[in-house]
């Protein structure tokens, strides 16, 4: 894989690449404030745009979202069978929900093929509102989105999103639940340092256990990387730690030509004692920024967008927003899991000069994922 970009990736690493260029386009705008999204959800939310739109504007989405040259009706069918496999709620294992949807104004005819495969394909659609009861807009899609995720993602927009000027907002989520393969014993749960720069520090919960878990060393990347797995799962939380307290920038740069399989191939089943934070994460994001850097920029430009896959008549329609939100939590249990207040016996760790620490009491990278995609990826900086 190459970083200049002259040679495209294929259909199997596209998500992975296009994660790896989202997040850089997203550290542009805030490097130093917590951060995390799904490019996984993000790509998703893309291809539906793709399908709406035509000529350069679909050319645009086709080259940056990496969906390589099949027509649009295959494009749409390998995201169905991507989501169809990867998308579920159940008691076990790992719970997965993508929620997008498209608003136009009420004054706009939309084409009735669109929501066809938008519902076939994508279990979304495009809904008409009356933007100017604004009041009205905002609760229906802030209720719905809350709806989708579980109540975890609340207050997506306020009555400002729907104003004379807007014309099609995009919204979109992905919730997820799991237990970790080895939980953290609660009774090790302690309050200590974590260093937000060399000068900085806050005391927060620190969640610890000793276990087989894969484990390396970069010396490219002054870190440790850390898998944590998921229960009866092939997606694990990677960890990437820097050795330096303010390594945390310089590491992300050098993340900008190496993806995160690459990455996670530096780390081998080892005994680790592990601690890391207990910490909550929400990040609300306008795609519209990174994407255009990246290089999207005609969907959201007036008389260059063409988005004639979308409405029944030409109308000079843009993307107003791409609103993109994530709420993730991990405690002792997982992401998104309820505490089970069940303290066992405290059981000495017993020293072992052979074993690996990992201590991520100072900013670090983290992702979601497995080989295949990345579903989230973020930077945990302060408490």
């Amino acid at each position: 894989m190459t970083s200049s970009g002259t040679i495209a990736p294929s259909l199997a690493a596209s998500p992975i690449v296009f994660a790896r260029n989202l997040f850089r386009a997203i550290n542009v705008e805030s490097p130093m404030v917590n951060m995390v999204i799904s490019p996984a959800a993000a790509r998703s939310a893309m291809t539906l745009v793709f399908m709406a739109a035509s000529g350069k504007s679909a050319d645009e989405l086709r080259s940056v979202i990496i969906l390589g040259v099949d027509i649009k009706e295959d494009i749409a069918k390998r995201n169905a069978d991507f989501w169809s496999k990867e998308c579920v709620c159940s008691d076990h294992g790992v719970g997965l929900r993508l929620a997008t949807r498209i608003y136009v104004k009420d004054d706009q005819k939309l084409r009735p093929e669109f929501n066809l495969q938008a519902v076939e394909f994508f279990n979304a659609q495009a809904d008409a509102l009356n933007f100017t009861n604004n009041i009205e807009s905002m609760k229906e899609v802030n209720k719905w989105l809350e709806k989708q995720t579980f109540h975890t993602v609340r207050n997506l927009l306020t009555p400002v999103a729907f104003n004379p000027e807007t014309s099609v907002i995009l919204v979109n989520s992905l919730y997820f639940r799991a237990k970790w393969s080895k939980r953290f014993p609660m009774q090790r749960t302690v309050t200590d340092d974590f260093w937000i720069n060399s000068k900085q520090r806050m005391e927060i919960p620190m969640m610890r256990q000793v276990g087989h878990f894969r484990y390396g060393e970069s010396r490219k990347l002054r870190s440790k990387i850390l898998q944590l797995p998921f229960d009866e799962s092939d997606i694990s939380m990677l960890i990437i730690l820097p050795t330096d307290v303010n390594g945390l920038a310089d590491l992300e740069a050098k993340l900008e030509y190496i993806d995160l399989n690459e990455v996670a191939t530096k780390s081998l089943l080892h005994d680790v004692d592990v601690q890391i934070p207990k910490f909550q994460i929400e990040c609300d994001v306008d795609l519209k920024v990174p994407l255009q850097k990246m290089g999207v920029t005609r969907i959201f430009e007036p008389n260059r967008a063409d988005l004639t896959g979308l409405f029944a008549k030409q109308s000079n329609q843009v993307i107003s927003e791409a609103r993109h939100k994530i709420n993730l939590g991990f405690n002792e249990n997982g992401c998104e899991v309820d505490i089970e207040n069940k303290p066992g016996p405290t059981v000495p760790i017993v020293p072992d000069a052979e074993r690996k620490i990992f201590r991520a009491n100072r900013p670090f990278i983290f992702a979601i994922r497995n080989n295949q995609t990345v579903y989230f990826v973020g930077h945990f900086i302060k408490p």
